[in-house]
């Protein structure tokens, strides 16, 4: 490192926050902050002149880096990032490692005072006082602030960074990629892990890699197959360590000896059934010893690329959305290595079959591969390409990926003819225009897809974000982090749960026939069953007995209003009053977790599966093959997931068809007791009405009402032909909540919502009049859609008081748990809209109205806070007033 220039950068940089900070001293709020600021600043300086005439002084090196590194963390405020390691290389580009310290002064100078005035911040602002205060005394140790002081307070925690030792592992491996045995210079095959790619190691400073070597058999009575060999690899940060460098033969190796070229191949074909342990030295890989395998791969079948994948098997939103997160979270650590010498492509992800305890063999969304290559004669990609549309080519193939992921196609099917030379091979653009045109083309607004995940497309399709960056490799990684990595992240958690924890179903492919790696991707098949189509219950008969009233109405007698999506406004208005109540990470707490909601239907599509937490068969019995004959059920996941994201769904099985059968009230009962029971639910949504009374099932909803679960059940659409359904009609007494429906216009429409009982308190009614969503055919109407919708908008409500700033702020919050505590509210959402006896439910009606004037005085978060504190308020005068 030339010290001298590293000093003189932090002179400049110190003169110019001095400069800053001296000129915010004057404003109001800040005063105190930046005067303390730039005092420390001042003595800084005086400092950095000292430390000037220290030429070979490693001790005033690392306290220099380390002022950078608290000085550029102050200056990118809010979005910290963590600051690359100090030390690993001969020499240091400060303005490269340091790009938010050589912006313009005004912009600093806008960043320094948000960070003097957010209240988020205040920690972070002692932190660094103290840190500067330190700076000038060096017989002490100086630590800077830790990150998390720095950060704000819903910052996600900062990935770790291992740039050094995966350039390290890369150049240690491409010495061996060759097998020299028997003359036949064949090439080993090697898988890397991505998911979870770098971890601690047992030595300080140390990274364990995991890894999958393809052997070579060349035994000549071998059958040919080959097996993976499981493999960990440790790379220190300083590899000048103590190791016996004698050569290993290739019969065996002893812990500590270097492995040579030649014996490798011999080394990773033992097929001892164990993991092998390997090390990087400065002489090359540095044998061991075993350790049981870790996890259970079937080391004898091949992997399956993405791009076979995608043929194969249909994903599910979650797969979908946690692969892409998994993607762009490798593409961020290798993106400054030999490991992306080349863009990587959905052929280049593969995936290994697993056994895990309890699931069946199939492959995890969750644990990609890179199938590595690392012949050093393929060049690197070209960056400056000046026929290049698109100037970041690693970028481009990752949005490419993630929309081929999301669509379930090939963008070479894309490919126009005049995209292809005169070879067939395609033009340097060509990948560029077909997956602009498909993104374009598309109709998003029509398709389930998370709005997150359409933006994170786009932005690697164009990449503005990420031009000011083209000479600054950091820069790039940061803006990759901000632009694709952290969103993708932030929503799924938001959504689910955190992403490098998430437990996901097992995609089964059915890998009979040839175990040999390399045989088995051409004879691949999906197992998993169909998806059903999803078209509305239809009318049942109105036989005596225990049959089911129908509680959807059929396309031919729909009441279809005049505009064409006729709920999207009402879902608009629903999503003002979600975004406020949804909770956010710094919200959460230790004991916060989602409402589970249990469905007892018609079942569920297995493609829905990422979305339910159980499933049980009261029909069959078959727990695991998941089904739903009639798509009322999906619909039901469908419509939930819509007004609240982050239910825990359980999903009861007990009709098989549209009609119930003889034993389907029983089958019922049970279902409620055991949601109850085992599942511990706190919503039981019964989207299905029977004109007979049931005794067993009066008594299991009686017993789930005394655990305080709450119960929601429909009216039926026949008018006044019947009376209202069992065991809707049980809301006369406040052992449930019955729902009737109402249109986009927050009106209940007459001709089929059976009239109110006159002597039951309320009778709510909700949304379920031409529900139009997506891939759904016919628009969904009826009194089971508006069960559905109501018991999404109680689970709302109950997870909003579950949030650290909302639960102990609500009075009588127990009572939110019976009939009476949510009707109260419910009552709150149907203010001044009672319509011929229906309280019409508008859920956004407990926001309070806007303020004239405040939105240009509050911040975002100010007003989130306000509102989330009068929503409080008005959930406990609800239930103060409630009787």
């Amino acid at each position: 490192m030339n010290q001298p220039s590293v000093i003189l950068f932090a002179k400049d940089v110190a003169q110019q926050l001095l400069h800053n900070a001296q000129e915010l001293s004057k404003e109001p709020g800040i005063k105190a902050f930046c005067s303390a600021l730039a005092a420390e600043l001042a003595n800084i300086q005086q400092c950095l002149e000292k430390l000037g005439d220290a030429q070979n002084d490693a001790a005033g090196e690392h306290r220099v880096l380390t002022l950078l590194d608290n000085l550029g963390q102050l200056c990118q405020w809010p979005t910290v990032r963590s600051p690359a390691p100090s030390g690993l290389g001969n020499t240091i580009d400060c303005r490269r490692r340091y790009p938010t310290l050589i912006r313009t002064s005004t912009r600093t100078k806008k960043v320094m005072k948000d960070f003097a005035a957010d209240p988020r911040a205040k920690k972070g602002r002692v932190g660094l006082l103290k840190f500067l205060k330190a700076f000038g005394k060096p017989k002490k140790t100086v630590a800077g602030p830790e990150l998390s002081e720095l950060n704000p307070a819903d910052a996600q925690q900062q990935q770790d960074d291992y740039q050094a030792y995966i350039r390290v592992l890369y150049a240690s491996l491409a010495s061996y990629y060759l097998c020299r045995r028997q003359d036949d210079r064949r090439e080993i095959a090697t898988n890397l892990r991505l998911n979870g790619c770098c971890s601690p190691g047992e030595l300080a400073d140390s990274v364990n890699f995991r890894l999958f070597f393809l052997d070579h058999p060349h035994d000549n009575d071998s059958n040919g197959s080959s097996q993976w060999q499981d493999t960990q690899i440790c790379v220190l940060r300083r590899r000048r360590i103590k190791l016996n460098t004698e050569q290993a033969d290739t019969s065996g190796t002893q812990s500590g000896k270097v492995i040579s070229t030649d014996a490798f191949c011999g080394i990773i074909t033992n097929r001892n059934r164990s993991q092998l342990k390997l090390a990087v030295s400065d002489d090359g890989l540095v044998f061991h010893g075993s350790a049981p395998l870790s996890r259970g791969f079937l080391l004898s079948a091949s992997s399956v690329s993405l791009a076979k994948l995608l043929k194969i098997t249909k994903l599910s939103w979650k797969m979908k959305l946690l692969l892409s997160y998994f993607l762009a979270k490798a593409v961020w650590q290798y993106y400054d290595s030999d490991w992306m010498q080349r863009e990587w492509t959905k052929e280049m992800v593969h995936f290994m079959f697993e056994q895990r305890s309890k699931t069946p063999k199939g492959i995890f969304i969750n644990e990609p591969f890179l199938s590595a290559r690392f012949d050093s004669r393929q060049p690197a990609q070209e960056k400056d390409n000046e026929f290049r549309s698109h100037l970041l080519p690693k970028i481009l193939a990752l949005g490419i990926m993630f929309l081929e992921i999301e669509l379930g196609i090939d963008i070479k099917d894309h490919r126009m003819p005049e995209d292809l030379g005169p070879g067939g091979e395609p033009a340097v653009n060509a990948d560029h225009i077909a997956a602009m045109e498909v993104f374009n083309e598309t109709e998003w607004d029509k398709r389930e897809t998370f709005g997150v995940f359409r933006h994170v497309i786009g932005a690697c399709l164009i990449p503005d974000d990420f031009k000011p960056f083209l000479d600054d490799i950091q820069g790039l990684r940061d803006a990759l982090k901000k632009h694709i990595l952290n969103p993708l992240q932030n929503f799924y958690k938001d959504a689910w749960e955190n992403p490098d924890t998430s437990h996901v179903r097992p995609i089964e492919i059915d890998i009979s026939g040839p175990s040999r790696p390399g045989a088995i991707e051409e004879g691949v098949r999906s197992v998993l069953p169909p998806v059903p189509s999803a078209t509305p219950w239809k009318m049942s008969s109105l036989l005596d007995g225990v049959m089911p009233v129908s509680t959807s109405i059929p396309p031919n007698k729909r009441i279809l209003s005049t505009r064409s999506f006729p709920s999207d406004d009402w879902f608009q208005e629903l999503d003002k009053l979600n975004s406020v109540l949804r909770v956010k990470p710094k919200e959460r707490h230790g004991p916060y977790q989602p409402v589970k909601i249990a469905i007892l239907d018609t079942g569920v599509s297995e493609d829905f599966a990422d979305f339910v937490k159980g499933y049980k068969d009261f029909v069959s019995n078959d727990d695991y093959n998941w089904q739903d004959n009639t798509g009322h059920g999906t619909n039901a996941v469908r419509l939930i997931q819509k007004v609240y994201n982050m239910a825990e769904i359980y999903i009861g099985r007990v009709f098989e068809a549209h009609r119930a059968t003889a034993n389907t009230a029983t089958l019922m009962a049970q279902a409620i007791r055991h949601a109850k029971g085992r599942w511990k639910v706190d919503i039981i949504v019964m989207p299905s009405g029977f004109r007979s009374e049931n005794r067993d099932m009066e008594i299991a909803i009686d017993e789930a009402r005394n655990d305080h679960i709450l119960i929601f059940a429909p009216a039926s659409n026949y008018g006044n032909v019947v009376e209202i359904a069992f065991p809707g009609r049980l809301y006369r007494d406040f052992k449930l909540l019955c729902m009737f429906c109402t249109d986009h216009n927050v009106r209940a429409p007459l001709n089929f919502n059976p009239s109110v009982m006159r002597d039951a308190r309320y009778s709510f009614a909700i949304l379920g009049c031409d529900i139009v969503l997506p891939h759904v055919t016919e628009p969904l109407s009826g009194t089971s859609y508006a069960t559905m919708i109501g018991a999404a908008v109680a689970g709302r409500i109950l997870d909003f008081t579950r949030h650290r700033d909302t639960c102990e702020r609500i009075r009588r919050l127990e009572k939110l748990k019976t009939v009476e505590g949510m009707s109260a509210v419910f009552l709150k959402m149907a203010k001044n809209a009672v319509d011929n006896g229906y309280h019409c439910i508008a859920p956004w009606k407990i926001l309070p109205p806007e303020i004239p004037g405040e939105s240009n005085q509050e911040t975002k978060d100010e007003k989130r806070s306000r509102e989330r504190a009068d929503v409080c308020e008005t959930i406990s005068r609800a239930l103060e007033d409630g009787r």
